[in-house]
């Protein structure tokens, strides 16, 4: 417990609960990543009179000494609205970003104080902490978070709110948001999981539905005309039919895009032209995401959770193939298209399993929401 890194994070003007998820948002632009979360708290005013704060604290994975994780605060303090001039007394704040703890050193400079010296007299700060690290010792006093708790001088009454910090709002600005990537990247397991978190509703594609897809696998040259017909005409009529029964937030797993990354793969340059037409003639009428999520992931990735989620059709894809499909994604991605992009890299990245990096893709997709 004594290797923690341990931050808070208060508002009391504006949007305090989006202040605070922009702020940790931004915190994942530098080499920085959030772990723990603890409950949002509002908390009065400590030291003056004004509107009460949203308080949490989080601890982070980062390579940044302390005065280096200062010069971050203060950039991200800045992004959000504050400036720190030289004022008496306390003030009102959009953010505030404060070390609390690094591992178990002491630091005393002119700029900064680790442990935070007050840290054990303010409720504000010792119950968010009590969520997440109830057992962690003070370097200096010797004592739990629990015991400080125990002995906290502050009378100040601390609530506990029912938001999540480790859901950013991601679908006000992007209400439908397509997971694309190549063969195996894991677009419908973090489709899924969105779903299931946000409570909106899954847009998966139906690629089992396609009779021609095994025979594809054996032998392409035969069947990729076929494969891609049907996938085209089944693709844009279920497309029709999802959007004439649901409305509200969407996450899809696929991209109608995806049809333009396949057929220049599978099909012959003069098959393609044809295909092309039929393609731009339809998707002028269809509805385009808010935001496509790109999922990347190295060759040997792919191929390992090809294997592991076994399909039978598609343990003989070579490496060849993916890599013509990631060429032609990567063109696409290049190409003017009518909607936000937003790359994510999740190699060796078990999101499935791993919350942390399932929240960190979530902070980057509402990162792009403000920047």
């Amino acid at each position: 417990m004594s290797e923690q890194i341990i931050i808070s994070l208060g508002s009391n003007l504006g949007n305090r609960l989006e202040s605070l998820h922009k702020a940790l948002a931004l915190l994942e632009e530098y080499p920085i990543s959030v772990k723990q979360l603890s409950r949002v708290y509002e908390t009065p005013a400590w030291g003056f009179e004004s509107a009460p704060f949203y308080n949490a604290c989080v601890t982070i994975a980062t390579d940044l000494n302390p005065n280096h994780l200062l010069e971050v605060f203060l950039a991200v303090e800045q992004r959000l609205g504050r400036s720190r001039l030289p004022k008496p007394g306390y003030t009102a704040r959009s953010i505030d970003l404060d070390l609390l703890f690094y591992k178990n050193e002491i630091v005393h400079s002119r700029d900064l104080k680790v442990p935070h010296p007050k840290l054990h007299q303010r409720n504000f700060v010792l119950f968010p902490l009590l969520d997440i690290v109830p057992n962690f010792i003070h370097p200096i006093l010797f004592q739990t978070i629990k015991q400080l708790v125990v002995k906290s001088p502050d009378p100040a009454k601390v609530i506990p709110l029912a938001f999540n910090l480790g859901l950013p709002p991601i679908f006000n600005q992007f209400p439908f948001i397509a997971i694309e990537g190549n063969i195996g990247v894991g677009k419908s397991t973090l489709a899924r999981k969105i779903a299931k978190q946000y409570q909106v509703k899954l847009y998966t594609e139906s690629f089992a539905d396609n009779p021609y897809l095994k025979d594809f696998y054996k032998n392409p040259i035969d069947h990729a005309l076929q494969v891609e017909a049907f996938f085209l005409k089944d693709r844009f009529e279920k497309d029709t039919y999802f959007w004439q029964k649901n409305q509200g937030s969407v996450v899809a797993d696929f991209c109608l895009h995806k049809c333009l990354v396949f057929a220049a793969k599978n099909l012959s340059p003069k098959e393609f032209v044809t295909y092309k037409e039929k393609f731009d003639s339809e998707i002028e009428h269809k509805k385009s995401p808010s935001l496509l999520l790109f999922l990347k992931a190295s060759i040997e990735q792919l191929k390992k959770q090809i294997q592991v989620r076994g399909r039978s059709f598609e343990q003989d894809i070579e490496e060849s193939y993916l890599k013509g499909i990631g060429e032609e994604y990567r063109l696409l991605l290049n190409s003017k298209l009518s909607f936000p992009i937003l790359e994510c890299e999740v190699d060796h990245i078990d999101f499935e399993k791993d919350e942390y990096a399932f929240q960190k893709i979530l902070r980057a997709v509402f990162r792009a929401s403000f920047l």
